[in-house]
């Protein structure tokens, strides 16, 4: 089988590394080399076993007496015998889940390589998309069936060799699962990856997942993001501010920070965030929130700090909400913004950078001049800054004195609105 380079590998949903040292398979050009897993020794490796991709379509219903069978069997001196078990139960598929974890009780280690390396294989045959490759769907699972990977995350979390062993199958597939979920989002416009990310009035190089109008996929797909780790940053922009993202995007398990951006929010995609156990870091940013909205804030799980951009809420709205959450640190913004940026740990406001097509740029502003004045209040420090662009809405004008090779010069500058870095 051959394909492009940059196309959706036909074998996605079965794209997976064998549990065993001695198992290859050919690679699609758009999936990468797959590499093998050497979670199983070679002197226990299986000549001539089936390929993981084959597994769903060679599954049959055995008997739980032909399972039974076959357990016993994975501890036979044959070593002929132990190769059939192996192969026998991993056709069962989920039916010998729960045989296979009683049986690891016994404790002995070739047993135990056996049985985890088909609880992965079984696992890892399950798809995790459905339906046409250019529209994928979340695949659905059986509630009534067990569940390989959930039985080996339970497992992982025991001691001894079986805990051991069930921790690095589970590593093997959390790191297959990413790989596949960043190819299958990002075909259908999601961006993962390392960009510029604006907090508050900080921006950082993050690893981000960013969901917006470019995305055209299902989003019961972004549930996909589970498998996305060592994450912590997420932001949602515009129409894609909506119960169906904000569902996928709380099931990053490392997210501590969500920025939502320029659209609508309503009181069930609120509710959303309120599952969250916790947030640290959580901005609205011109996104317009009443009353009934600003009440539900109080009740979301978070941390350390909430950003409140252009939402049209109210000075005095916003100091009833600092009263109900004395320790959390809530920044309340209009909206307004300059567009300069400056070091604030410097004893003077000095202009390190401009941003292009902002409302300093349009009034003249440049690299390393000192802003003293801003609205007839004095500027010391960039906070000073801040504080008085902070009470403007965008579209107002501000005026700035500011000093320029020792001589001062005055400019009325239009505020305009914070936007994210290309």
């Amino acid at each position: 089988m051959t394909a492009e380079p940059g196309t959706p590998c036909p074998l996605f949903q079965r794209c997976h590394p064998a549990p065993y040292h001695a198992i290859s398979r050919p690679s699609h050009p758009s999936c990468g080399p797959m590499r093998s897993v050497s979670l199983i020794h070679q002197s226990t490796k299986i000549a001539g076993f089936l390929l993981l991709s084959t597994l769903a379509s060679v599954s049959h219903a055995a008997t739980p007496e032909e399972i039974a069978a076959q357990i016993e069997s994975l501890s036979s001196d044959s070593y002929l015998r132990r190769e059939n078990a192996t192969e026998a139960l991993l056709k069962a598929g989920p039916a010998a889940i729960d045989p296979l974890v009683k049986v690891l009780e016994r404790g002995d280690l070739e047993t135990t390589q056996r049985a985890i390396g088909i609880l992965q294989s079984i696992a890892m045959a399950r798809p995790i998309i459905e339906g046409e490759s250019e529209r994928p769907k979340l695949a659905r699972l059986d509630p009534d069936e067990p569940d390989a990977w959930e039985t080996l995350l339970s497992l992982s979390t025991m001691g001894g060799s079986r805990g051991e062993r069930a921790s690095m199958a589970v590593e093997e597939i959390t790191h297959v699962r990413r790989a596949q979920t960043i190819q299958t989002l990002s075909l259908q416009g999601a961006v993962i990856g390392v960009k510029e990310f604006v907090y508050g009035a900080t921006s950082t190089l993050q690893r981000v997942v960013e969901i917006n109008e470019a995305y055209q996929g299902d989003d019961s797909l972004l549930e996909l993001l589970r498998w996305i780790d060592r994450v912590e940053y997420a932001r949602i922009e515009g129409p894609a501010i909506r119960e169906g993202v904000l569902k996928g995007i709380t099931q990053m398990p490392d997210l501590k920070t969500l920025s939502l951006l320029y659209g609508d929010i309503n009181m069930e995609t609120m509710k959303v965030i309120g599952d969250l156990e916790s947030i640290d870091h959580l901005e609205f940013r011109y996104v317009t929130l009443n009353d009934e909205m600003i009440d539900a804030i109080a009740k979301l799980p978070i941390r350390v700090s909430l950003t409140l951009n252009g939402t049209d809420a109210s000075s005095d709205r916003v100091d009833r909400l600092r009263q109900t959450l004395p320790g959390l640190k809530i920044e309340y913004k209009r909206g307004g913004f300059l567009g300069v940026r400056c070091n604030d740990t410097f004893n003077e406001c000095i202009i390190q950078s401009v941003v292009e097509d902002s409302g300093a740029e349009a009034a003249g502003l440049r690299r390393d001049d000192v802003i003293i004045q801003a609205n007839g209040e004095p500027v010391r420090r960039f906070a000073d800054l801040q504080a008085v662009i902070n009470t403007r809405d965008p579209g107002q004008n501000i005026h700035i004195v500011y000093r320029r090779l020792n001589v001062e010069y005055e400019t009325d500058a239009k505020l305009g609105k914070l936007t994210e870095p290309n």
